[in-house]
């Protein structure tokens, strides 16, 4: 009986094929490459470089925040000032009017009409100096404020510290010029006060020639009593800032003239010859006396009191305006 070929019995592995025919080397050659090591870890280089980029942009932020915020502090700044120097034109003509006052009327030799001109402008002096206080005090305020606010986030503004420091020393020179504005309006609401009186009484006593020269006893007697009040007020307020001690004594012989004048007119009033004659020479003697002082000198020693303080606030509006 014929057995069956077995189908599961495994499969005869076909022969190995033969190896191929390579030619082998020469003796001579170099021996063959090491194989490439794996490449290095890049991550810590990458990281490094994000750092640096990260950096570099929060700095260029950092520059740009520093800058727009200094910029707009220095522009508030700017809108301060502007406006102060708005003030401080009316200030400055204010000055230029009082040099005017000063040096535009001879006392010997004005009428009366220039004696009411120069009496009005000194009452336009004392209502300015007297306004320009609270302004001046106001802008004071205002400037400190925008300068204090220069310095605002000083860590966030380190690029811009020199244009901020300018500011500053723009606004420390307003304010210098300020300070010297506030004395000097200060002391110029005490001299005007002081020349209003004063003028008061020169106008007096151009009444009181017209009165007496028209034979007019009752008005030259109201014109005796009003300058004796005016002389007496002027006297009250010579001790104002930049008046010379020879303004004092003018006023006290001017004082002895309105009381010997006083004198002259009661005696004619009363027909008394004998002591109108002898008022007579003490009027003519008073007058010489008072002519003798030289107010043309009192003048200039009062500008020059004022103005080196003048020349203050000048300079430092310059200084400002080249900061």
């Amino acid at each position: 009986m014929n057995e069956e070929p077995d189908e599961s019995a495994p499969e005869e592995n076909p022969p190995a094929a033969p190896a191929p025919d390579y030619p082998a080397p020469p003796a001579d050659s170099p021996p063959p490459a090491a194989a490439a090591r794996p490449p290095r870890n890049m991550l810590p280089i990458i990281a490094a470089g994000v750092v640096v980029a990260v950096l570099v942009v929060a700095v260029i932020g950092y520059a740009a925040a520093g800058i727009a915020f200094a910029s707009s502090r220095i522009a508030g700044t700017r809108t301060t000032y502007n406006a102060v120097v708005a003030h401080q034109n009316t200030i400055t003509d204010e000055f230029n009017a009082f040099d005017n006052n000063l040096t535009g009327v001879n006392l010997t030799s004005a009428t009366a009409t220039q004696l009411k001109q120069s009496r009005a402008a000194y009452d336009t002096l004392v209502s300015q100096s007297r306004a320009a206080q609270p302004t001046i005090a106001a802008d004071d305020a205002s400037l400190a404020s925008a300068q204090a606010r220069l310095n605002d986030n000083s860590w966030l503004t380190l690029f811009s510290r020199s244009s901020l420091n300018n500011a500053s020393a723009k606004m420390g020179h307003e304010r210098k010029a300020l300070a010297a504005a506030k004395a000097i309006t200060g002391d110029l609401i005490q001299l005007g006060t002081f020349y209003q009186a004063f003028y008061d009484s020169l106008i007096d006593l151009d009444t009181l020639s017209t009165k007496a020269q028209a034979t007019d006893f009752t008005g030259a007697a109201a014109a005796i009593t009003t300058l004796k009040a005016d002389i007496a007020k002027s006297i009250q307020l010579s001790s104002a800032p930049g008046l010379p001690p020879e303004m004092k004594l003018f006023l006290t012989d001017f004082q002895t003239l309105a009381v010997d004048f006083g004198k002259l007119l009661d005696a004619a009033i009363a027909g008394d010859s004998n002591g109108a004659s002898t008022d007579l020479k003490a009027v003519d003697a008073d007058i010489t006396k008072i002519g003798s002082y030289d107010t043309d000198k009192m003048s200039s020693e009062i500008k020059a009191f004022y103005q080196p303080l003048i020349d203050t606030f000048n300079s430092e509006i310059a200084k400002a305006n080249k900061a």
